[in-house]
């Protein structure tokens, strides 16, 4: 499987999603430190949270509209939405005006463009893609998405203290590419003969639609697995971070290093091996059943991560950090095909959306985890996360072989 085999649309999206990831991790994380600043803690915090929320809403929204008028023009309106955002966010804070309701206001407008792009999006990668092509399209875009975090730091880390009006501008001209690029250059994919379907989404109301999403017994075993998988991840900057900052000290080749450079170097090793090894290791991963790769990889993944939960010795919290990276590039493209192969045709978009709500419940279970922490000791925790790493393992082989034993298995890429 090569980049070029690929629909032009994935082609085209795998590049924008960057530069769209880009953006967002450009500013989102520093948007947090910077309201706090200027609003207060108590503020900033209620602002955020209904960021997350109403994004939450408007994607369940849009992936059941995307269902019902096609993909493309959804997109668009909500690139021209994200542009406009990101204009007004350059104005409100360059050198002739300065305005912290307006940059409120359009943060807020730029996460519900977010909000409605990422199921759109995701929805029509399963609509021009093979089942042999997706577990190398997701590994692609694990990669790229991991990249364009390294990069979206570097960019706010530089630029959004003392120099957000360049900042905003560059990513608005970003985003303003991006938008020329999904009128002129991408195609709608979805199927118009699905909503002549009886149980097209036409012919039920958004609550109906969701209804059906939830009832599906089979997805929601899939939504628990998830839920249970990813909330470790959101451990790591959570209650390891804080575990490590009150706890590690040690020396690094002579050098005193603390908590919080343990857990930069974690976040380093994370960052660099997905960059340097992601693509080569998912199509050597491809030669294998998707039933050992997920089994391998969640053994590993949650293993890397009861060690960070209570071991202060730095090489084996280096080795642990190898580890679950290794994990996360196994488990994580298996789930994604997964996930495509067991949604129908006529849903496509409202599943993804629905599978958009298991990362928020997973990032509640990482704050509920930074409390439940503060009273149980480090290895009580590391119970925990292997309870946790057992419980999605188990869901997830369930599904996969069913999925064997109803003659559905999900192959991998071709290697070659």
């Amino acid at each position: 499987m090569k980049y070029t085999d690929l629909h032009p649309n994935i082609r085209i999206r795998i590049i924008t999603d960057f530069f769209t990831d880009l953006t967002q991790k450009s500013i989102i994380p520093f948007m947090a430190i910077y309201l706090s600043i200027q609003i207060g803690a108590g503020l900033a915090g209620m602002l955020l949270t209904v960021n997350i929320v109403a994004s939450m809403i408007v994607g369940l929204w849009a992936g059941y509209w995307s269902d019902r008028i096609g993909r493309k023009k959804l997109m668009v309106i909500a690139q021209t939405l994200q542009v406009v955002a990101l204009l007004c966010l350059a104005m409100a804070n360059s050198p002739w005006m300065d305005s912290i309701i307006v940059t409120c206001l359009m943060f807020l407008l730029s996460s519900l463009s977010s909000g409605i792009t990422v199921p759109i999006a995701n929805a029509m990668i399963v609509d021009v893609s093979s089942e042999h092509e997706r577990h190398y399209i997701y590994g692609l875009q694990y990669w790229t998405t991991n990249v364009a975090v390294t990069f979206g730091a570097l960019m706010g880390g530089l630029f959004f203290e003392s120099f957000r009006f360049l900042l905003f501008s560059l990513v608005c001209l970003e985003s303003l590419a991006t938008l020329f690029i999904l009128i002129f250059m991408i195609r709608e994919t979805m199927d118009k003969r699905v909503l002549g379907c009886g149980d097209a989404p036409i012919q039920r109301n958004i609550l109906k639609t969701y209804w059906a999403v939830f009832q599906d017994k089979r997805f929601m075993i899939f939504f628990t697995a998830t839920v249970l998988a990813v909330s470790l991840e959101f451990q790591l900057d959570k209650y390891i971070a804080v575990r490590l900052k009150n706890e590690f000290t040690a020396q690094l080749f002579g050098s005193d290093i603390s908590g919080l450079h343990m857990f930069s170097l974690i976040m380093v090793i994370n960052t660099v091996m997905v960059a340097l090894v992601a693509i080569p290791f998912s199509r050597w991963i491809g030669r294998f059943q998707s039933r050992s790769i997920m089994t391998v990889g969640m053994i590993l993944y949650t293993a890397g991560f009861t060690v960070l939960a209570f071991s202060n010795w730095a090489w084996l919290l280096i080795s642990s950090a190898i580890l679950l990276t290794i994990g996360e590039l196994m488990y994580a493209p298996v789930r994604q095909v997964m996930l495509a192969g067991m949604i129908p045709d006529s849903d496509r978009a409202a599943y993804m959306a629905a599978d958009g709500l298991s990362y928020n419940a997973a990032a509640l279970l990482g704050s509920l985890g930074l409390t439940i922490g503060a009273f149980l000791p480090s290895y009580a925790m590391a119970g925990l996360y292997i309870l946790m790493g057992l419980g999605a393992l188990i869901f997830f082989r369930m599904l996969l072989r069913k999925a064997e034993e109803q003659n559905q298995h999900l192959p991998c890429a071709d290697a070659s």
